[in-house]
């Protein structure tokens, strides 16, 4: 038998890759393991967010069990109610505040309630603030600052310095705002906006006009929602309706946007007859009706307008931010997303998708792959994000406190089965 010296070898190359490829594939399995945890995760979270009921490996991948408080944080000398969500078993975790948009439940609201849970069962300790203005359908600057102490208030239970911050429709051009506030920036680590609006002046003229001007100059034509014409005037009804009838107008369009349709037309027939037209005009979704009024209202109103809106301030940004916006919202209009990417800062602006797959801020039922995949990238991006921008000043701790059962904070008889059931991503206003 003749013995070949090793020196004297040739392997082949197949042999050689294969070599290569076992070198190699440990270190990719190291580099890229992380980012596709971050995937599964967004492609998990985004399953039981769009279905509660939803089951499988990938709704439930790394899924943790989930304990509920309600407590309250202070805002200027008075206590606002919040809750909050723990991942069980999780010693700790990064922070995220998630913001309600304008609906009379505020944190009770269904759709919230899930999608907060849904948050912190994939592994992330989570506070939702009320913020009474916008439970009020409300936009007003103060909201900002309450975003702000909800921030600050939640980063010091943890004893962390910063948390992130997830603002749903209109409390998302509040919460960009609170970024560029030096007296919060300090305690946001970042901020995801969905649905939110750049100018609270393009939005009103989009509502009159359905017109939605591009930064470019183009314009957009859409049908504004009609809860958009609806929330001005409740906002000022006297702007609207005779004075004695105004009083009357506010409480009857309150009960109309609690669904209460049949009580807010029993609330009319005290009204006069040109104000029981009036709101006639509203049952009927008859928006050419007030545009002149809505839009005297921009004039009427630029510096409350200005002050609630992150235009003008968005150069201060010092934050990662991430925008994303339904390309048909009809409430707030996708060109408003175009002005947020135009002025925020490109080296803070970490995600921006417009797409077909969400309405205002609810995820749609019938997505191609396409859709599907641009959702859950840009979902794992902001995962990313959050995982490793949440800087501590010392341990990181758990809020203290008694936990109590989730049934109890499903709104009472106030929340309605057919609110329970909706697959919306988060709340439909």
């Amino acid at each position: 038998m003749t013995t070949v010296p090793w020196q004297g070898r040739h392997p082949s190359r197949s042999a050689r890759l294969a070599a290569w490829l076992l070198l190699l594939v440990p270190i990719v399995v190291v580099l890229f393991y992380p980012m596709a945890q971050d995937y599964l995760r967004a492609a998990s979270l985004l399953d039981r967010v769009s279905n509660p009921h939803a089951r499988g490996w990938i709704a439930d991948y790394d899924v943790h069990a989930v304990d509920v408080r309600d407590t309250t944080f202070d805002f200027r000398g008075r206590p606002l109610p919040a809750r909050l969500y723990l991942p069980r078993g999780v010693g700790f975790a990064p922070g995220i505040v998630v913001v309600h948009g304008m609906h009379e439940l505020g944190i009770n609201e269904p759709r919230l309630v899930n999608f907060a849970r849904s948050l912190a069962a994939s592994g992330f300790f989570v506070m939702t603030p009320l913020v009474p203005g916008l439970a009020d359908y409300r936009v007003e600057a103060e909201s900002a600052d309450v975003i702000g102490a909800a921030t600050e208030n939640f980063a010091q239970q943890l004893n962390v310095q910063k948390v992130g911050i997830f603002a749903i429709s209109f409390s998302g051009g509040l919460a960009l705002l609170t970024a560029t506030d030096p007296q919060y920036a300090p305690y946001i680590a970042w901020v995801a906006s969905i649905g939110g609006y750049y100018d609270l002046a393009h939005v009103l003229r989009f509502f009159a006009t359905g017109e939605a001007v591009r930064p470019d100059g183009t314009v957009e034509h859409l049908k504004p929602h009609e809860y958009g014409p609806l929330i001005v005037i409740y906002d000022e009804p006297q702007d609207f309706f005779p004075a004695p009838d105004a009083p009357l107008a506010h409480e009857a369009l309150k009960l109309l946007l609690h669904d209460e349709g049949k009580a807010s037309e029993a609330m009319t027939k005290k009204m006069t007859p040109a104000s029981r037209q009036l709101m006639q005009d509203i049952y009927h979704k008859n928006r050419g009706r007030f545009a002149p009024e809505i839009l005297a209202e921009i004039d009427k109103r630029s510096d409350a307008l200005s002050a609630a809106s992150p235009a003008g301030q968005l150069a201060f940004l010092r934050v990662p931010v991430f925008l994303l916006h339904g390309s048909d919202d009809t409430i707030i209009p996708p060109t408003e997303m175009l002005w947020l990417e135009r002025d925020i800062p490109k080296q803070y602006l970490r995600g921006a998708l417009m797409t077909p797959a969400i309405g205002h801020v609810e995820v749609g039922s019938k997505l191609s792959l396409y859709e599907r995949l641009a959702l859950v990238h840009w979902m794992a991006r902001l995962i990313q994000t959050a995982r490793s921008s949440t800087a501590g000043k010392g341990p990181g701790k758990v809020p203290a406190g008694e936990w109590t059962a989730m049934k109890k904070h499903l709104g009472g008889p106030a929340v309605s089965s057919k609110l329970l059931r909706a697959p919306a991503l988060i709340e439909h206003r």
